[in-house]
């Protein structure tokens, strides 16, 4: 099948070219998040561009089904070195833009197909889909402790739910990187495929989805969405309490500091 040709959204990387492009197969609108640049990173570009491409996608009327893609080898890094700091230094919180959350306001059902690594907040955006593909060699982590500062973006629901109490738990406590073939070992209930199969197993979904009327598949999604926007937004607001105490902590400047390099001040 052919792609439609690509939509840009405005914002633009450093090199001025979109970090998110939106194009289709069939019914099925795919949005790709490509800042080499920026590593995938949550930079304004990345950000305001995959909310743009999603409204775009559930605004047209021949989409029934959204697959989001990141790069082959790196799906989501995550929050910024910037940003990090400037929570460290009280300046904002995770809870101040829930655009991490999109996925889920998506009155359409979204795929994540997470070929490439996926880090900490790249994770957690991740989860929010309604499904997610993984690649049994790609790396997966929620890493906040990691810095020494407690997790956010509903974090908290999500892997416990996500990947069961057990694992789920562990990954945030120890924030160390799983391959997603020991998640699947740990008996993670995800899909986990070889790596080159990502892409097609997450496409192959999304088109199963895709025959029923559009305002049924709709008021499907808003109902399965209910009770998950419902958990993380309190989730949202008790880890920001967290954070309050986490991110003042002197040790937490100094392994992002550490970490990313003493250009991180």
């Amino acid at each position: 099948m052919t792609t439609a040709p690509t939509v840009p959204t405005s914002p633009t990387a450093p090199s001025g070219l979109s970090v998110v492009r939106l194009t289709w197969q069939g019914p099925v609108a795919v949005v790709t998040m490509d800042d080499p640049d920026g590593r995938n990173t949550f930079s304004a570009g990345l950000t305001a561009g995959l909310v743009d491409s999603i409204e775009q996608a559930a605004a047209d009327p021949r989409t029934r089904a959204v697959v989001v893609e990141g790069r082959p080898e790196l799906f989501c890094a995550g929050g910024t070195q910037r940003e990090l700091v400037n929570f460290a230094r009280g300046n904002g919180s995770f809870d101040t833009d829930d655009f991490f959350r999109v996925f889920t306001r998506c009155p359409l059902p979204v795929i994540a197909s997470v070929q490439g690594h996926a880090i900490g907040g790249g994770l957690v955006l991740a989860l929010y889909a309604d499904f997610a593909v993984f690649s049994e060699r790609s790396m997966y982590a929620g890493n906040f402790m990691k810095y020494g500062f407690t997790p956010g973006m509903g974090a908290t629901h999500l892997f416990p739910s996500r990947f069961g109490r057990e694992l789920g738990t562990e990954m945030l406590f120890t924030a160390r990187t799983y391959r997603g073939a020991e998640l699947r070992e740990r008996g993670a209930p995800v899909r986990v495929v070889p790596h080159h199969d990502v892409p097609g197993t997450a496409l192959d979904l999304a088109r199963s989805m895709t025959h029923a009327p559009r305002a049924s598949i709709e008021l499907l999604k808003r109902e399965l969405a209910a009770p998950l926007l419902a958990a993380t937004g309190e989730a949202v607001a008790r880890e920001a309490a967290l954070h309050r105490t986490s991110f003042r902590l002197p040790e937490v400047m100094e392994r992002i500091v550490g970490a990313y390099g003493a250009e991180a001040h």
